[in-house]
C-alpha cells in the first residue's frame, strides 16, 4: 500500500513539473545584455547571480557561466554575486556584452544577513547573530531545518525528542530560561510560529538565529527565546532553472544496550533471591531453552527518502520559484506501525507593477502522516519492554503451549502468519512481548497546514530611500487522529484488553499576523542612517474535539470509529477552544559611520489578551553598539584585516501562559459526589491572579570578532549574561484548597556563558578546504523564588527523589541523595548503623547524612547533578580537490547527568523478573571487589529506592560522528554536451559513530518540558543511516 501511495506521488511530482514547464511565460523587452563569467583560472562559473542595480531584476549564468538579461530603461549598472566569490559592481553605460572576472573572497564580510525586518552587511552587525549555511542544512537527511543547527551554532542546544519518525526536535539558546516553555519563535518569510515541521529544508535560501536580547527585541514578547529567521528561495528573471535534489537511503539501530544474556540473567537473579534470604530462584543445570534477544528481534532495516524538484524563473516583471518535495521515513521500531511521510509544495513570486510598487506571495501546503509507537513511558511501550523483558522467553510459543494459550481469555495476541507471540511464565508487572505491542498498536494522525502571506511594497519616487511594506499572513490547521486497540491479552497476569476501545480526535487552528512597516534610509557623506516603525496585529485560536468508545460491533482497524460502538455509556466526549491575540507596535534606529562606528536601537510595545488591563501592555528596549577596530589600528596590516568590538543590552518578555490567568475559569469535572457516585457538572479550575504580570528577559552581551590572514582565519566570540525575572509559572497551594494552582510570577533564572566560533578556509591549486568548529559554554542558576522554598517537579514511580527548583541550583536539578561509596564489610556496616540508625549490611551503599543530623531521611536529600549540559561541540570541514569533495561533521554535548528509569523498574524487584543492563554485572560481590555499585538483592532497600548519584545518575556526555559524505560532481566538458548545468552524486553515513559512557540506548534523550528533563523512561533511539543521492540542475 506504502508503495502505490509513492509511486502516486512521484507521478504527481512529474505531472506538477510537466505543467510548471508549459504554463511558463515569456516577455518581450526593450533592451538585451549578455557576456560571461569565468573565476582567477579562466573557468567558467554557472550559476553566478547578475542583477540590476537597485532593482529586484536578475538572472544567473548558465552551464558555460554565460547569461543574457532584458534592462528597464533606468539601469545604471549590473551586480554579479556568487557565493565565495567578491561580489562585482559594473556601470552598463553603452555596453551590451560584459566579460567578467570574480575573485575569490576570503573575507565574505559583505555577506548579507537578515535580521529583524530587514537585512545587512554582515560586517556591521553588532548583535549576536548566527548563520547556517543551505548546503549544511542538506548535508543530513533531516525531517525538520532547525536540526541542522546541532553542532553547527555555538549557543544553540539542539535535541532530538525521540528516534521515532516525525517526532520533533528541542531548542533552547542560551540555556533555559523558565519552567515553562522554552522554544524559540520561527519566522519563515515574515510569518510567525512555533515551529517548522511541514518546511521543505530544500525550499530554504537563508538561515538565521538571533541569540542575543537586543537582537530579538524587534520581536518583543515572542522573541524571549530567540528567533529563528528563515527565508525561502525566489525566482529570478531570465531562464527557467529546474533542479532536483533526492535520496535514498537505509537505517539501522545506532547503538544497542548491553544487556545480559539467559545465562547470566538467571545466575545475577539467584544471586538477588539468595540476598534477600530466599533460595535460588532458577536451576542452572536444567535451564530454559530460550535465550532471546529482544533487541534482535525489535530492531530492523528501514527505509528513509526525501524527493525535492524545484522550478524558478520570471521575467523583469515577474519572478516564480514552485517546489514539491516528498520525504518518507519508516521507523527501526515498529516498521508500518512506525512511519512518517511529507508532501509539501511551494509557490513563491514577486510582480513590478511600476517603479514604485511591488507585490508577492509565498504559499506553501503540507500534508504529514503519521503513525507511531508508545514511548518513554516507565511501565510499557515496545522500547519499555524490549530493554526490560525476560531473555528466557520465547519470542513465539511453541507448538506444545498452543493449548494452554488457547484457554486464555481474552485470546492472546497473534503474529500475522497466526503464531501466538510469547507470554512470561513470570510476572513482569506490565513489560510484554515487544512484538505483541507493535502488532497490538494502531495509531494514525494527519495534519494539513497552509502557510504563507501576500506583501506589498510601496517606494514613492519623490522620497528616496522611504518604503512603506504591508504584509498579512496566515496559518491554517487541520489535524486527525485515531486509535484502536483490539480484544487481547498480551500477557497471562495483568496487561488484558477485555474489551475493544477506539479513540478519535479532530482539531483545527487559524492564525494571522498583519504587519505594517515604513522604513527610511540615507546616506550623506560617510553618514548612513536607517529607521523603522511598524506595528504587528495576530490572532491565533484553536478548536478540538475528541471522543472514546468501547466495545465495537465489528472489530479490526478498519473499523474503529465511535459509531461502531456498541457500549453507548461508554463513550466519552470533550472539546474545547482556545484564542489568543496580541498587538504590538515597535521602531528602530540605525546609524553608520564609514562603516566603523556602529548603533542600533530598538523599541517594541507588546500588548496580551492573558494579563488583566492594568498589565497588560508592557515596553521592551534594546541598544546596540560597535566599533570596527581594524578600521583605526589596523587599516595597512597584511595579517590582521578585519577586527570589531560589540556590545548590547536588551530586554524581551514572555506571556506564554493559559489565557485568562487573572480571572476564575470555570470547567468541566467529575468530582461531584451523591449517593457514593461522581457526577459531571461545572467547577472553578484555577484560583484566578489579577496581579500577574508579564516575564521579562534582560540580557548584557560583549562580542569579539576577528578576521587574519586575508580573512582566511575567523574567529567569533560572544560573552552574555541573562537573566529571566517575574518568571511564569503555577504557583503550589494545598490540596485541601479543593481548585487549581494560581499561576503567578515567582522568580528569576540566570543563564551566563560565552561562544566560540572559528573558521578556517583556504585553496592551494585544486585543492580547497573550509574547516569550522564551535564550544560554547552555559551556567544556569536560579536567584530567587519568590515566598517558596522550593517547586518540585518529575518524580519517577517508587522513587524517593526527584526533579527540582531552588534558589542557588540549576532549573531544574536532581533533588536527592549523596554518596561515599560501599560498606565493604560488617564493621563498617555496624559503625554506619550506629552512626545513622540504619540496618545496613556490607555491600550496601553508604549515604551522606547532608545535614549532620544523625540520621538519614528526607532532610538530607540535596543537589547531586543536573540535566544540562554545559559545554555544547562541533566540528565541520570539507575539502575539495577538483570535481570530489569530503565532508565530516562530529557534534557533542557534555556536563548532562540522565536518569536511566526505564533500566530500573523497582515494583518488579521483588520479583526477580526484569532483565537488567551489564553495568549490574559490576556489583559489590565481597569486600574489596568494587566501591562503585552495590550488592543485588530482590529486597530493593535505600540502594535503589533512594535516588542518588551512584546508581540512579548516569553521565549523558556523548561525541557523535554526525555525518560522513562524500562526492563527485561530473566537470563541465561532459555537462556542456547534455546542456546541464550541474550533476553531483554523494554518499553519505550519518550517526555512524557515538562516544558515550551511557549505557541506555541513546544519550541524546527528549526533554519532556523542564521539570520533566534528564529522564530516560524508554526513549526511541536515534538511527543511523546510509545515503546515496543527487543533486541536479538544469
Amino acid at each position: 500500500m506504502q508503495k502505490l501511495i509513492r509511486n502516486k506521488v512521484m507521478w504527481f511530482m512529474l505531472t506538477f513539473a510537466f505543467s510548471l514547464l508549459l504554463g511558463s511565460s515569456s516577455y518581450a523587452q526593450d533592451r538585451i545584455v549578455s557576456g560571461t563569467i569565468i573565476d582567477e583560472n579562466e573557468q567558467t562559473l554557472p550559476g553566478v547571480s547578475v542583477t540590476v542595480k537597485g532593482t529586484t531584476l536578475g538572472t544567473v549564468t548558465d552551464f558555460e557561466g554565460k547569461f543574457k538579461l532584458s534592462l528597464p530603461e533606468n539601469a545604471t549598472s549590473l551586480i554579479f554575486s556568487f557565493v565565495g566569490y567578491k561580489s562585482q559592481e559594473v556601470s552598463i553605460d553603452n555596453k551590451t556584452t560584459f566579460d567578467i572576472s570574480l575573485e575569490v573572497n576570503e573575507k565574505q564580510l559583505d555577506e548579507i544577513v537578515v535580521v529583524g525586518y530587514g537585512v545587512e552587511k554582515k560586517a556591521v552587525v553588532t548583535g549576536a547573530i548566527s548563520s547556517v549555511k543551505t548546503d549544511d542544512i542538506l548535508q543530513t537527511p533531516v525531517l525538520n531545518a532547525a536540526q541542522s543547527l546541532q553542532g553547527r551554532t555555538a549557543g544553540v542546544q539542539v535535541t532530538n525528542v525521540s528516534g521515532q519518525p516525525g517526532a520533533g526536535i528541542d531548542i533552547r539558546i542560551r540555556g533555559t530560561g523558565s519552567n515553562g516553555n522554552n522554544s524559540p519563535l520561527y519566522v519563515v518569510d515574515g510569518v510567525q510560529m512555533d515551529n517548522i515541521n511541514y518546511l521543505n529544508p530544500n525550499d530554504i535560501a537563508t538561515f538565521q538565529v538571533l541569540k542575543d536580547a537586543a537582537s530579538s527585541a524587534i520581536y518583543g514578547s515572542r522573541g524571549a527565546n530567540g528567533v529563528v529567521l528563515i527565508t525561502t528561495k525566489e525566482g529570478k528573471s531570465g531562464k527557467m532553472t529546474v533542479s532536483y535534489d533526492g535520496y535514498y537511503g537505509v537505517q539501522q539501530a545506532a547503538n544497542r544496550a548491553d544487556l545480559m544474556n539467559a545465562q547470566q540473567y538467571m545466575e545475577f537473579h539467584n544471586e538477588g533471591s539468595v540476598n534477600a534470604g530466599n533460595g535460588e530462584k532458577w536451576d542452572l543445570s536444567n535451564p530454559p531453552a530460550a535465550n532471546t534477544d529482544w533487541q534482535d528481534e525489535v530492531f530492523q532495516n528501514a527505509p528513509i527518502q526525501n524527493h525535492s524538484l524545484s522550478l524558478s524563473g520570471g521575467s523583469e516583471k515577474s519572478t516564480f520559484m514552485a517546489s514539491i518535495g516528498y520525504f518518507a521515513q519508516d521507523g527501526i521500531i515498529g516498521g508500518d506501525k512506525s512511519t512518517y511521510d511529507r508532501l509539501s509544495l511551494r509557490l513563491n513570486s514577486n510582480h513590478k507593477i511600476s517603479n514604485s510598487f511591488t507585490f508577492g506571495q509565498n504559499l506553501n501546503f503540507s500534508r504529514e502522516n503519521r503513525n507511531g509507537l508508545l514511548e518513554q513511558t516507565e511501565h510499557e511501550g515496545a522500547v519499555t519492554s524490549m530493554l526490560l523483558h525476560d531473555p528466557v522467553t520465547p519470542v513465539y510459543a511453541p507448538e506444545s503451549d498452543y493449548a494452554k494459550y488457547d484457554a486464555i481469555v481474552p485470546a492472546p495476541v497473534k503474529s500475522d502468519d497466526g503464531r501466538y507471540y510469547g507470554m512470561s511464565d513470570l510476572n513482569l508487572q506490565g513489560i510484554t512481548n515487544p512484538l505483541g505491542i507493535i502488532d497490538n498498536t494502531n495509531q494514525e494522525n494527519t495534519y494539513n497546514n497552509i502557510v504563507g502571506n501576500v506583501y506589498l511594497n510601496f517606494q514613492p519616487k519623490m522620497i528616496k530611500g522611504l518604503n512603506f511594506k504591508t504584509d498579512f499572513g496566515f496559518q491554517l490547521g487541520t489535524s486527525k487522529s485515531r486509535e484502536y486497540t483490539p480484544v487481547s491479552s498480551l500477557d497471562q497476569f495483568t496487561k488484558k484488553n477485555s474489551l475493544s476501545s477506539v479513540r478519535q480526535g479532530q482539531s483545527q487552528s487559524t492564525t494571522w499576523q498583519w504587519e505594517n512597516t515604513l522604513s527610511y534610509t540615507h546616506d550623506f557623506g560617510d553618514h548612513k542612517i536607517t529607521a523603522l516603525i511598524g506595528n504587528t496585529a495576530r490572532e491565533h485560536s484553536n478548536e478540538w474535539i475528541n471522543g472514546s468508545g468501547t466495545e465495537l460491533q465489528f472489530s479490526g482497524y478498519q473499523n474503529a470509529y465511535l459509531d461502531n460502538k456498541v457500549n453507548n455509556e461508554s463513550q466519552t466526549n470533550d472539546g474545547n477552544r482556545y484564542l489568543h491575540r496580541l498587538v504590538s507596535y515597535f521602531g528602530k534606529a540605525n546609524y553608520n559611520y564609514k562603516d566603523k562606528y556602529l548603533f542600533t536601537a530598538i523599541l517594541r510595545y507588546d500588548g496580551s489578551v492573558n494579563f488583566g488591563p492594568e498589565n497588560r501592555f508592557a515596553l521592551f528596549p534594546s541598544l546596540q553598539a560597535g566599533w570596527v577596530m581594524s578600521e583605526d589600528l589596523f587599516k595597512s596590516s597584511d595579517i590582521v584585516n578585519f577586527m570589531r568590538l560589540r556590545a548590547s543590552y536588551g530586554e524581551v518578555g514572555n506571556e506564554n501562559i493559559q489565557p485568562f490567568a487573572y480571572l476564575s475559569t470555570i470547567g468541566k469535572t467529575e468530582e461531584y459526589m451523591f449517593n457514593g457516585q461522581r457526577y459531571t457538572g461545572f467547577a472553578a479550575q484555577k484560583m484566578p491572579n489579577p496581579a500577574i504580570k508579564w516575564e521579562t528577559a534582560t540580557e548584557m552581551n560583549v562580542g569579539f570578532d576577528v578576521g587574519l590572514w586575508q580573512n582566511k582565519f575567523f574567529l567569533n566570540v560572544d560573552l552574555y549574561d541573562r537573566r529571566r525575572k517575574d518568571l511564569l509559572s503555577d504557583n503550589p497551594i494545598p490540596l485541601i484548597y479543593g481548585i487549581g494552582a494560581p499561576t503567578a510570577n515567582i522568580g528569576t533564572v540566570q543563564n551566563k556563558g560565552f561562544e566560540l566560533t572559528l573558521n578556517y578556509k583556504n585553496s592551494e591549486g585544486d585543492f580547497r578546504y573550509d574547516i569550522s568548529a564551535i564550544a560554547s559554554y552555559n551556567d544556569n542558576k536560579v536567584l530567587s523564588i519568590d515566598g517558596q522554598d522550593h517547586i518540585l517537579g518529575y518524580k519517577p514511580d517508587f522513587y524517593d527523589g526527584q526533579l527540582a527548583m531552588k534558589e542557588g541550583h540549576s532549573l531544574p536539578y536532581f533533588w536527592g541523595y549523596k554518596t561515599d561509596g560501599i560498606l565493604q564489610n560488617d564493621a563498617e556496616a555496624k559503625a554506619y548503623n550506629e552512626a545513622l540508625g540504619k540496618s545496613a549490611v556490607a555491600g550496601d551503599i553508604r549515604f551522606v547524612d547532608t545535614n549532620g543530623d544523625g540520621e538519614l531521611n528526607a532532610a538530607d536529600r540535596t543537589d547531586i547533578g543536573d540535566p544540562f549540559h554545559d559545554w555544547t561541540l562541533g566540528l565541520n570541514a570539507r575539502f575539495e580537490y577538483k570535481n570530489f569533495d569530503l565532508s565530516i561533521f562530529f557534534q557533542g554535548q557534555t556536563g548532562a547527568k540522565l536518569f536511566n528509569v526505564a533500566a530500573l523498574r523497582l515494583d518488579a524487584i521483588g520479583a526477580g523478573a526484569h532483565n537488567y543492563n551489564t553495568r549490574f554485572l559490576d556489583r559489590w560481590t565481597g569486600e574489596g571487589s568494587t566501591n562503585s555499585f552495590p550488592r543485588w538483592s530482590h529486597t530493593a532497600g535505600d540502594n535503589f529506592t533512594l535516588i542518588n548519584d551512584m546508581v540512579h545518575l548516569e553521565d549523558a556526555s556523548y561525541v557523535r560522528l554526525k555525518t560522513l559524505q562524500f562526492g563527485y560532481s561530473l566537470p563541465q566538458s561532459v555537462l556542456s554536451k547534455a546542456k546541464i548545468q550541474n550533476v553531483r552524486f554523494y554518499f553519505s553515513g550519518n550517526n555512524l559513530l557515538t562516544f558515550t559512557n551511557y549505557s541506555g540506548l541513546d544519550p541524546e534523550v527528549g526533554h519532556g518540558g523542564t521539570m520533566g528533563m534528564g529522564m530516560d523512561r524508554g526513549s526511541y533511539p536515534q538511527a543511523r543511516s546510509f545515503i546515496f543521492g543527487t543533486n541536479l540542475t538544469f
